[in-house]
This record gives structure tokens, sequence and C-alpha cells, in this order.
């Protein structure tokens, strides 16, 4: 086939009008069902292949903000395979241009990933423990840099507020210590260890911290840093509940300093965590979900690998299903270090906590 035209449709809106002006039509009711999902907050565009003014392939991409990644939620052709190979190499090429560290592609129960696409480098994604509803979603990936790594296990929490009980779990496994069991006790674990870390609903640093450290056990060292004079997470409360969390917080301090847990005050540089685990290290990191969700909370994600100087690998618990997000965007998840820094910061004064676990 020859002389195929190429367009970019970005955004829900245009797509919507796209699927209306007979796109919808040719993907057929069970599959225009997936590209019907409002996916505005992870920049959703749709790539075409035409020829005499027919689509002949059309993908579905998507890709959080101030992450290195792109997802193909689904790639459409009407052919035997050129046109949709050639669709792919296009939709590879516009990730490149934006500089993605990987390129995934998502798969439905029941689908499987055409030929073409294994020939080009696409590999499984390890399956999830948790997944919030997708567990049956396929995942793979092509690696557009290198950042060598074993691949972590994922797991997504399973409320609005265990992000940091989730992401110290599974740092925890990284370390070679119990973790998660992928099976029915999961779900206790996760709850207990958040219970004992929690100021209630949110895990500040020092107290998920001595919560880790009792986890691993001494031979494990963990660190905080923490460039706070100042209670932290307790910005939006007042009175009796600003008042119970201070306790919580100073409690956390004693247990930190009987458990010989070191506490650096400076704030720390991301190119440092990004040596730091590329070292061997695990960071849980604390950050502000507005780069990615364009929310304005606080969060704790999982960094367990690096190239030591421009991307750092993370496990995102957290899976924004209503806007069409799987398993498949939050594990392995690349950041570059220029959007880890504005991530990395919480609060008015802006302050960078980060636990440190030793491998």
């Amino acid at each position: 086939m020859t002389q195929l035209q190429q367009s970019i449709t970005v955004g829900a809106d245009a797509i919507g009008q796209l699927l209306g002006a007979g796109l919808g039509e040719t993907l057929g009711p069970e599959r225009v069902s997936r590209w019907e999902v409002n996916r505005e907050p992870y920049r959703p565009c749709v790539v075409t292949l035409s020829h005499d003014d027919a689509t002949v392939a059309a993908a579905l991409v998507t890709g959080r903000p101030a992450t290195a990644a792109c997802k193909i939620v689904d790639l459409w052709c009407d052919d035997d395979g050129v046109a949709g190979a050639a669709l792919l190499d296009a939709v590879v090429e516009l990730a490149r241009t934006q500089a993605a560290v990987v390129a995934k592609w998502e798969v439905p129960a029941g689908a499987e990933l055409p030929p073409f696409a294994l020939t080009r480098g696409f590999v499984p994604m390890r399956p999830p423990t948790s997944a919030r509803g997708s567990e049956s979603v396929r995942g793979y990936a092509l690696w557009l840099e290198s950042v060598p790594h074993p691949e972590a296990r994922y797991y997504a929490q399973t409320t609005d507020f265990t992000c940091g009980a989730v992401a110290a779990l599974l740092a925890a496994e990284l370390a070679g210590r119990p973790g998660f069991a992928g099976d029915h006790t999961d779900r206790r674990l996760e709850i207990d260890f958040w219970r004992g870390a929690s100021n209630f609903p949110a895990c500040e640093p020092i107290g998920l911290a001595v919560a880790l450290q009792r986890h691993v056990g001494a031979e494990r060292v963990v660190e905080v840093t923490l460039n706070s004079d100042n209670p932290v997470l307790v910005e939006d409360f007042v009175g009796f509940e600003r008042e119970f969390r201070l306790e919580l917080q100073s409690d956390s301090m004693r247990h930190a300093a009987e458990l010989q847990i070191p506490l650096r005050e400076d704030r720390i540089e991301v190119a440092e965590i990004a040596a730091r685990i590329a070292g061997g290290e695990v960071a849980l990191l604390l950050i502000t979900q507005i780069p990615m969700h364009g929310q304005n909370e606080p969060h704790w994600i999982t960094a367990h690998a690096s190239d030591g100087h421009s991307v750092v690998i993370v496990q995102d618990p957290w899976i924004d299903t209503p806007a069409g997000e799987t398993w498949v965007d939050s594990h392995d998840l690349p950041v570059r270090l220029a959007d880890l820094g504005s991530m990395c910061s919480w609060g008015a004064d802006g302050y960078r906590g980060v636990v440190f676990l030793t491998r």
C-alpha cells in the first residue's frame, strides 16, 4: 500500500467529533466503547492513516503529563497488517519526538497483540497483583531508551488513602523483605501497614519511615530527608483535627530516634535521588499529583530504577480508572528529572520528603 496520508487528532472533544464523523462506525460498537471514554487529563490523540480518502488504520494513544511514557489504548487496521505496521511505526516515531522513554500497548482480555508489534520489539509486562478492576488487561512495552532494571511487581492501592503503605510495601519487597503475597491476605496487609504509619489519613515521611523500618528489620537501612521545621501534611486542619496529628508526628519523631533512623533536614536534589536509586537504593517520594493528574493532593510513589542522570522509573499505586487508566499506565513509569523536581514538592513551603531504603 502506497501514498498513505497521516493525520493526528488531539483532545477528547475532537476525538468525539472524529468518532461521530464515521470512525466510530468503522470501529464497530464493541471497540468504539473504549474510544469514547473521556481521557482528557492524559493527552489523548488519534493517529490515522488514510488511502484515497478512506481511513485504513487508526490508533488511540494517551500519556500522563509530566511522564516519559505513551500508551496505545487500541490500534485498528482494515488490511492484513501492512497499514497497521505503518501506523505503529508512526506512533513510535511520535513517542520519540515527545521524548518518551517507553511506548506501551494495552490489550484487553481476549485480544492478541498483532504479530507486527512483536517483531518491532514489544515485550510482555509483568502481570499485576492488584489493579483496581483492570487485572485482565495485558500490557506490552517497547523501551525507546535503555534503562536496564528488573521489572517490579505492581500492586494498586485499594483505597483512596493507602498510597504510602503500598509504596512502602513494594519498596520492602524490592529490598528482599516480605511484601505482597499475591493472595487474599494482601489487602489486610495494606490496611494494617497504613494504620501503623498513618497520620490520618495521609502518611507523613517520619511516620512512614518508622513503619517501614519496623517492617524490614534492622538489617535494612531506612533514611529520611525532609526540609521542613514544621509539621507536615496538616495544612488543611485546625483545632483538635490539627492537634492530634501534631501529637502523632511528635510520637513518630521519638520512635525514629529510638530506631536510629537518620534524618536529613536539607532539601535533597533530584539528581542525588536518581544517583542513589541507580546505586541500588529504593526511594519513596512524596509528590503532588498536579503534574500527572491535575489534582492538588499529596501522594506516595516508589522509585526503584534510574539511569543515574536523566530518568527514574516509578511504581505509582494510583490508577485513574474513570479516565480510562489501567495498571499499564502506572506500572514501570519513567519520569524525567525535570518533571520529578516539580512533582517532589508539597505545601506552601514546597518541602520535599523522601524515604530511602537500602536493598
